[in-house]
């Protein structure tokens, strides 16, 4: 076999091997999925290009449009002619929601076995450690008790501005 033929099966190799870490050129990158979204995995708009359904989760995933543009090997140009499209934008909208509705729910789901912890620690035999599990306990308290009084203004005031917007 030729130097020139071991070279590339040496090059093609570690290629593979980055790959498979999730890695190019040995420097890691984020990897939102390890194939594009086919329309048969989830239910698209008809009027979506497969580019822009293959797009769709590296932006939704993206902190700025530049990074989504950068994963999802597409000009930010493109991205600003996408965005003008209201179908593209609901659905980009849609996927950025869902994703923050699962984070939420994980979020809760923490709070959860947070709280459970804590309500071992009121037990705790150590008095230290039972007086600042009280301590966070009540806190903790406090909070949510304000958040749900805030909500519920806020609820309220929305209602109230929704009425005078139908008075007029």
């Amino acid at each position: 076999m030729s130097g020139k033929r071991q070279k590339q099966m040496r090059k093609e190799q570690r290629m593979s091997s980055n790959e498979q870490l999730g890695c190019s050129s040995g420097a890691p990158h984020l990897r939102v999925e390890n194939h594009p979204v086919s329309r048969n995995e989830q239910q698209f708009p008809p009027e979506l290009s497969d580019r822009q359904v293959s797009a769709l989760p590296y932006l939704a995933a993206a902190a700025t449009n530049e990074e989504g543009a950068r994963m999802a090997a597409i000009s930010i140009s493109t991205l600003t002619r996408w965005r003008q499209d209201s179908v593209f934008r609901d659905e980009l909208r849609r996927l950025r929601e869902d994703a923050a509705s699962l984070a939420h729910t994980e979020l809760n789901g923490l709070a959860l076995k947070s709280m459970a912890a804590l309500t071992s620690l009121l037990e705790d035999p150590n008095p230290r450690v039972r007086a600042q599990a009280v301590r966070i306990a009540l806190d903790t308290g406090v909070r949510v008790g304000e958040t749900a009084r805030n909500t519920r203004r806020l609820n309220q005031l929305q209602k109230a501005l929704t009425l005078l917007k139908n008075v007029k």
